[in-house]
């Protein structure tokens, strides 16, 4: 009895210092002298089966070999309880009822330069004593601020205001680390961060919550801040990222699968009310299934929602941007097989895309596009785009001035524009649109230009041989114009009164609009009928045949105007041409032409009557007519002009329409200039001096200002 007790005294005053010692040489030995441990007190309780300590204090030595990361740790409080001792003595898997860290500060301050390979082992191989495993039922790491701020700023850094983290069902053994079902040895994590700051890539981050928990399979992250490096920072040519992200859940997360088969999979992700500006990188960066191979060699997310989205793209020409962006995406899978099947389109099986503005610089700094909706639905292959606009940002002065040549101006409005029958998936993997059908619907398209100033010296890219230049392959079966309209104003040097001239009512298809060789052939060209009305009083029918891919250029174009009288072109003529339909009434016009690089010819048959024309001069701050040109125009209404088709004798007259070809301009110049032959041709003008006058252009030295 009294050897027992002997003992029993022993154990209560000597165990506790004892192990204190113990515990802080053992730290000492086992870092090679790199740290120091004190603790400020130890009280064990072998009836309870614990051990308490308190005020612990971790300090790295003055000289460290470098092959450690440097840290200072203060704890509060560390309490173990329910240790089976019997099990330790003998040296197998210790049961541990709790291990519990409270009031944790950890600041590193620095990282391991050298670390050995010892610092790489798994942990269940660096037990002390050589134990075998522990399996602890609670560990809790509560209250626990940190943080690691390198004065190099090019390295990263953070802090965190309080974290903690709580594992259940520890086994710390090869077991536990070979199971399949636990995430790092335990069988259910969870985890909570606040107020996380951070600096990466030099640029900065903000965090104020972060909750995981693996029983949920849940992840959450609120009030996400990332800003751009400083003016200065950074690599040249770097991508550079703004985002404000209030809110983002992904549920379902597999976090164990993602551990032991480095195969990432959620059921959802979701990101609310993100907003995000970036300048993307100056080189391509790799495909995202590489980007993505350090940290899941595949990720599955069965569904990705983005709600109320924004985006602005910087840097670039174009700098487009969206806003009000909802998209879903279903079926998401990240790898190298799925960037590259034809049945996803993007990595996913499906996606549907809902935004607000979208807005980009088209030929900038010129014009601002703009699509005030859009929707896209990939299973139904549909995409429509509403409030479409092109809005000029200068008058056709100043684009003549800026160019140093005749611009013309564009202005468009697109009510609405759908195409059914598109492959997303050749859109995406190799920039080829494929669709069945596009209906455009209300176009207004309004043309301005000003004749001062030389002509544009580049080849127009508005023919039909630029398709054989057109890198992607583009194939639509059919194009669909709607009640549509087109006005035209010009400014010509004569005077600075402005012409113009519309067309209204604008409904027509296009045909096989196609650069497939396979497709595009002579006998299955591009082919097209459209109705109009040309000044809103006079209809018009045109049809076309265009082998686009033919390499002389060679197509066809036919058509009709309706009754309507000679005066309705006064709008343009007089003040451009100073000429005046004085009288004339036309029954109806046909006209047919075929065109190549080189010309246009073709025929019309003009039928009217009463034809009088006068010819007219700018004075003064007004059109008017002169005692001299009244004189030529009585002149040329006698002995040139016909005054009516059929002629007196009943013959009706032919007029030919030729034009020579200028790869400067457009093919619609080459169609009116050809319709203009024509019909002077055909009203009496020598079919050259027809064509000299129908292929006349201004040329004007630029106006001295921008009016």
């Amino acid at each position: 009895m009294g050897l027992v007790l002997a003992v029993g005294l022993a154990v209560v005053f000597f165990l506790d210092p004892w192990l204190r010692h113990t515990l802080e040489k053992q730290v000492s030995k086992q870092t090679h002298g790199q740290y120091q441990l004190r603790v400020g007190g130890l009280h064990t309780s072998l009836w309870h089966r614990s051990i308490r300590l308190e005020n612990i204090r971790l300090r790295p030595a003055a000289e460290v070999a470098d092959t450690l990361p440097r840290l200072r740790l203060n704890l509060a409080r560390l309490h173990v309880a329910g240790v089976g001792l019997w099990a330790l003595i003998r040296k197998q898997v210790v049961p541990i009822d709790s291990v519990v860290l409270d009031s944790a500060n950890i600041d590193l301050l620095a990282l391991a330069r050298r670390p050995t390979r010892q610092t790489g082992r798994p942990l269940h191989e660096q037990l002390p004593l050589h134990l075998p495993g522990l399996n602890i039922g609670y560990f809790g790491l509560l209250r626990t601020t940190g943080r690691y701020e390198p004065a190099d700023r090019a390295q990263p850094a953070g802090r965190f205001a309080r974290a903690d983290v709580v594992a259940r069902h520890l086994l710390i053994s090869p077991a536990g680390a070979a199971d399949t079902q636990r995430l790092a040895y335990a069988a259910a994590w969870q985890l909570a961060v606040q107020q996380l700051q951070g600096r990466a890539f030099f640029h900065s981050l903000r965090l104020g919550r972060l909750a995981f928990t693996t029983t949920s399979q849940r992840l959450a992250i609120d009030s996400l801040r990332i800003r751009e490096p400083r003016p200065g920072e950074g690599k040249p040519g770097a991508v550079r990222v703004n985002l404000t992200l209030p809110h983002a859940a992904a549920t379902g997360l597999r976090a164990a699968a993602w551990q032991h088969l480095h195969h990432f999979q959620a059921d959802s992700l979701l990101l609310e009310t993100p907003a995000l500006a970036f300048t993307p990188p100056a080189q391509r960066p790799p495909d995202l299934w590489k980007m993505l191979q350090p940290l899941a060699r595949r990720a599955d997310v069965a569904q990705l929602r983005v709600r109320n989205g924004r985006m602005r793209v910087q840097g670039l020409r174009h700098e487009p941007s969206v806003v009000a962006a909802n998209i879903t995406g279903r079926g998401i899978r990240v790898d190298s097989v799925a960037r590259h099947t034809p049945a996803r389109v993007a990595y996913a099986r499906a996606w549907q895309v809902h935004t607000g503005r979208l807005q980009a610089a088209f030929d900038a700094p010129y014009y601002l596009a703009e699509v005030a909706h859009m929707h896209l639905n990939t299973t139904a292959h549909s995409l429509s785009l509403t409030g479409l606009a092109l809005t000029p940002k200068f008058t056709p002065v100043q684009l003549n001035l800026r160019h140093g040549y005749q611009v013309p101006q564009f202005r468009a409005r697109v009510p609405e524009l759908a195409v059914a029958g598109l492959d997303f998936s050749q859109l995406v993997l190799h920039g080829q649109v494929y669709a069945a059908r596009v209906t455009v619907r209300r176009p207004e398209l309004r043309i301005a230009s000003d004749g001062r100033g030389p002509i544009n010296p580049h080849q127009s890219i508005v023919t039909p041989e630029a398709m054989r230049r057109l890198h992607a392959r583009l194939n639509v079966r059919r194009l669909d114009l709607v009640s549509g309209s087109i006005t035209a104003r010009y400014r010509s040097p004569l005077s600075p009164v402005v012409g113009s001239i519309g067309i209204s009512r604008f409904s027509g298809s296009l045909f096989n609009i196609s650069n497939d060789p396979r497709r595009m052939t002579a006998a299955t060209p591009l082919t097209g009928t459209a109705t109009a009305w040309l000044q809103n009083r006079c209809r018009m029918t045109v049809h076309l045949a265009v082998p686009l891919l033919d390499p002389a250029g060679r197509h066809r174009v036919w058509g009709s105007f309706g009754p309507g009288e000679f005066a309705m072109l006064n709008e343009m003529t007089v003040p451009t041409r100073l000429a005046e339909f004085k009288k004339g009434r036309v029954q109806g016009i046909t006209f047919s032409l075929r065109g190549d690089l080189a010309r246009a010819t073709g025929t019309m048959t003009t039928r009217y009557s009463g034809l009088q024309l006068e010819l007219l001069s700018y004075k003064n701050g007004e059109v008017k007519q002169s005692l001299g040109k009244k004189i030529i125009s009585k002149a040329a209404n006698v002995l040139v002009i016909r005054d009516q088709n059929p002629r007196k004798s009943g013959r009706v007259v032919t007029g030919d329409m030729t034009s020579k070809r200028e790869r400067r301009f457009s093919v619609f110049v080459l169609w009116r200039q050809s319709v203009v032959s024509g019909l002077l041709n055909n009203i009496g003008l020598p079919r050259k001096l027809a064509q000299k006058i129908s292929q006349s252009q201004d040329v004007a030295p630029l106006p001295t200002s921008g009016k």
